[in-house]
């Protein structure tokens, strides 16, 4: 992975997730708090090999992003990481490509993104 772009308004684990990507895998994370700041990041031009978004945002629903991930670039994988328990359903109507708890241990998330990313 090279390139990651994180939707996660809880600060300390986006940051945990941020901080083992960049420093055991170095890669390049983009964080957004908002969607918002999602969708400026995703119209910043350059393609994600991976995008995580958290269901539960300040202004909608993560999965709001699903959509315009896909007309921009269909190839980039989607996971929606949260603690929600409809999580599954929400990740599948959306048409995300996989669903992971946030209650998932650190390793497990990242092996994840991994073989989601490629």
């Amino acid at each position: 992975m090279k390139r990651v772009m994180i939707v996660e308004d809880h600060s300390a684990f986006a940051q945990a997730l941020e901080l083992v990507l960049e420093t055991v895998d170095g890669t390049e994370v983009a964080l957004a708090r908002t969607l918002e700041e999602g969708r400026a990041l995703i119209r910043g031009g350059e393609p994600f090999d991976l995008v995580v978004l958290d269901l539960a945002l300040p202004d909608g629903e993560g999965t709001e992003l699903v959509a315009e991930i896909r007309e921009r670039y269909p190839q980039t994988p989607v996971a929606i990481l949260s603690a929600r328990d409809d999580l599954e359903e929400a990740a599948s109507e959306a048409g995300a490509d996989a669903a992971i708890p946030k209650e998932t241990p650190l390793p497990e998330i990242i092996s994840s993104f991994r073989r989601l990313a490629g």
